[in-house]
């Protein structure tokens, strides 16, 4: 029988965990400053310490379940969404900016891995993912499958925090790539901001 975490220990690491991650932007942390950071978690004796009484490799645990979790709960997705302080806005505010005002969220389609949900423009049902510039290959690869089931055409939104963040010549290969695919490649806007 494998050890397990009680789930109000789980639970007050995790927004410890989260509350760090928070104020560090983990998103953005480079590789070597996350290992750096995961020993730290490891060491605090309220994370790690708390930990190594219930399983025996904290370290394992805190990257592969929480942190690996992190990115969808800024998505508002997944069984730790509500530790987090910061999220991304949702699709029902950005679909219509960024795919058109005919487009909005269909209601009850959301989902993840990637995240994604269907559209609607009234009459025709089409399946959009989003994701950071980094992840197109795997969103290009979920709107190509997905896209077979829906009528309308799909499309992906890469995600970034600003305007600065916008490679011209990534984005213009990024399309170029959509249009032969028959996908709608956007770039949408998507700061973080504190969950009210």
């Amino acid at each position: 029988m494998s050890p397990t975490i009680p789930a109000s220990v789980r639970d007050e690491v995790v927004k410890l965990l989260y509350a760090d991650a928070d104020s560090l932007d983990w998103e953005r942390v480079p590789a070597q400053r996350k290992t750096t950071q995961y020993n730290r978690w490891v060491d605090d004796q309220r994370i790690g310490g708390l930990l190594a009484r219930f399983i025996p490799n904290p370290h394992l645990w805190i990257k592969e379940v929480p942190l690996k979790e992190y990115a969808r709960a800024l998505e508002n997705m997944g069984r730790f969404a509500n530790f987090t302080a910061m999220h991304y806005s949702p699709p029902a505010e950005f679909i219509g900016p960024v795919f058109g005002s005919g487009w909005s969220y269909m209601p009850g389609s959301l989902a993840d891995k990637p995240p994604h949900c269907l559209a609607t423009d009234s009459s025709t049902p089409r399946y959009l993912c989003w994701g950071p510039p980094n992840q197109f290959k795997d969103l290009l690869w979920a709107a190509l499958t997905a896209g077979v089931k829906e009528q309308g055409r799909p499309g992906i939104a890469l995600s970034v925090r600003s305007e600065a963040e916008i490679d011209a010549t990534e984005k213009r290969r990024n399309q170029a790539i959509g249009d032969r695919c028959g996908i709608e490649v956007r770039y949408a806007i998507r700061p973080l901001r504190r969950r009210p």
